[in-house]
């Protein structure tokens, strides 16, 4: 019995598992046609050649930030010249000097040019004393047609009285009383010739007030050669100031053009004033960037010689045409073959003031301008060109 409850050795092992399957055979790789794999990258190159083309200027304009390094710091730069002819005397200012608005920067020898303005003085004291002269005689003429009017007063009174005799003498007469031929005739020619005084006295009247018109015109004429000889005299006294070149704002000058002793004329230029710290920035953007530019956006200016130090500002305006619309020989592109080339717009931006560089700017500095297009403008909206 112990030998049927013993199991055997052999009963305690089990059956081993049979081996995993093999792998599936993987499936042979595809193979493309070189053709195929030529045409696919053929179109792909065309479709991105397409949408460069149709889509680029569209892309750059889009952009937020619109960038460019052709722009340059600019200033009114003003060119002094000569208003009148002469020897160049002295010059208080030297190269590169700081100016403030009415100092001279230049004076010209003014010996000829203040006698002509003496001489002027002389002129219209003569023209004043005229203009007395007449008005004396104007006085005078007055009193002599007052005593021919009395005169014509009196005269009047006798012609009267020889009326009245006359008349007198011719009732005697017809009445036979008291009266005789001789008498009447008497009376008469007493008549007669007081009305010939009163009538020469009325002409004399008349004479003396045409030559108190007279007078009148002669008083207009020298009024008007007074105020001949007044405006020669303001002309020499201009003329003589225009002998001293004064500064027309506060600046710096540039180098003289002439030196003391040098003989200069009429429009030569003595030197150039720039109002410094006045400049703004005038950056050349391509016609393609100006989507979405609009005037009083912010901007960032960094100049070249001060890398470090980004100067702030705004939008200030667009020019009205492109640059090469202000040309000397504006392009004509009506003639010949035609190649597209694109424009320039200058926009001017003005500077924020103060500004860290305010002393150190000079116009003609390389700049580079970046203008935030998303800043709000004047307007209000922005730089979305659909609003």
């Amino acid at each position: 019995m112990t030998d049927a409850a013993t199991p055997t050795r052999g009963s305690d092992l089990q059956p081993s598992p049979p081996p995993p399957p093999p792998p599936p055979a993987a499936p042979p790789p595809v193979a493309w046609s070189p053709w195929v794999v030529r045409l696919a990258v053929l179109g792909l190159a065309v479709l991105l050649v397409v949408a460069f083309a149709t889509r680029w200027d569209r892309w750059v304009g889009s952009a937020v930030s619109q960038t460019t390094n052709d722009a340059y710091l600019q200033s009114d730069i003003t060119p002094l010249s000569a208003q009148v002819s002469g020897i160049v005397r002295d010059m208080p200012v030297g190269d590169f000097q700081r100016v403030r608005i009415g100092d001279p920067v230049a004076f010209i020898a003014n010996d000829d040019y203040r006698a002509r303005v003496e001489q002027a003085e002389a002129a219209l004291a003569a023209a004043d004393a005229a203009i007395a002269q007449f008005d004396i005689q104007k006085r005078t003429q007055r009193a002599l047609v007052d005593q021919a009017e009395a005169n014509v007063h009196g005269l009047e009174a006798d012609a009267w009285r020889a009326r009245l005799e006359e008349s007198r003498q011719h009732s005697l007469t017809e009445q036979g009383l008291a009266g005789t031929l001789q008498a009447l005739q008497q009376a008469q020619a007493t008549s007669r010739r007081a009305q010939a005084s009163l009538e020469a006295g009325q002409a004399l009247v008349d004479q003396q007030k045409a030559a108190l018109d007279g007078i009148d015109v002669q008083v207009r004429q020298a009024q008007a050669t007074r105020l001949q000889r007044q405006a020669d005299l303001d002309l020499a006294r201009i003329t003589l100031d225009r002998t001293t070149i004064r500064a027309p704002a506060d600046g710096m000058v540039g180098q003289r053009q002439v030196r003391p002793g040098q003989y200069v004329g009429q429009g030569s230029q003595i030197i150039t004033l720039v109002p410094l710290p006045s400049v703004w920035v005038i950056a050349n953007y391509k016609e393609t960037q100006m989507t979405r530019i609009r005037p009083g956006q912010p901007a960032t200016v960094r100049v070249d010689s001060f890398p470090d130090t980004p100067l702030t500002g705004r939008v200030a305006g667009e020019s009205p045409a492109s640059g090469s619309q202000f040309a000397l020989l504006p392009p004509d592109n009506a003639t010949g073959n035609f190649t597209k080339i694109v424009q320039r717009i200058p926009v001017k931006i003005v500077l924020d003031d103060p500004n860290p560089l305010r002393d150190r700017l000079r116009p003609g500095m390389s700049v580079v301008v970046t203008i935030d297009t998303a800043g709000a403008s004047e307007g209000g909206t922005g730089g979305d060109p659909a609003k």
